[in-house]
């Protein structure tokens, strides 16, 4: 089936809308051609090669690790909340969307933690770096997530089931 070509409209059909966009889209051409102009004009060659390689590999982990990961991910967890309501999904799938953005900033932090911190007095290491205890507090937020989910899902139950009960009754 074959789509109707569409004709742009012409300066007379031209609302708000259409000048908004153009506006934020000449805007953001602009944004990025500023910020091309300072990479190319403030970085050596080394340094330019250097974001193009970082570019490359982040680009490959997101498209060959991330991307697949997530979708295995989505398919098993429609397997998991098969019984659940729509509402109900969209509540767990924002909870680990939440958990798993923070993990994603704790990990550098639990890395870092364990790399310029060994154990043991008269290591040298800075003590005022990299205070707290971030697996306890990682595993703590993780903890408080699944209960407040949990809560969230049930109550997203029973008001669809008292819902849904109020509808039948004459």
């Amino acid at each position: 089936m074959r789509l109707p070509l569409v004709n742009p409209p012409t300066t007379a059909e031209r609302g708000t809308v259409w000048w908004v966009r153009a506006v934020l889209g000449a805007l953001g051409v602009a944004g990025l051609g500023y910020a091309a102009w300072g990479l190319l004009a403030h970085l050596p060659l080394d340094q330019l090669i250097g974001v193009a390689a970082w570019l490359a590999v982040a680009l490959l982990l997101h498209d060959g690790v991330l991307v697949p990961l997530t979708t295995l991910a989505g398919g098993g967890l429609s397997r998991l909340t098969f019984g659940l309501g729509r509402t109900q999904r969209a509540i767990v799938r924002g909870a680990l969307l939440v958990g798993a953005l923070v993990t994603l900033v704790a990990g550098p932090l639990l890395r870092a933690q364990q790399v310029l911190q060994p154990a043991g007095r008269g290591s040298g290491t800075n003590s005022t770096v990299l205070q707290g205890d971030y697996a306890l507090a990682l595993g703590l937020f993780w903890l408080v997530l699944a209960l407040a989910a949990a809560v969230a899902v049930a109550s997203a139950g029973l008001y669809a089931r008292r819902s849904s009960a109020r509808k039948t009754r004459p």
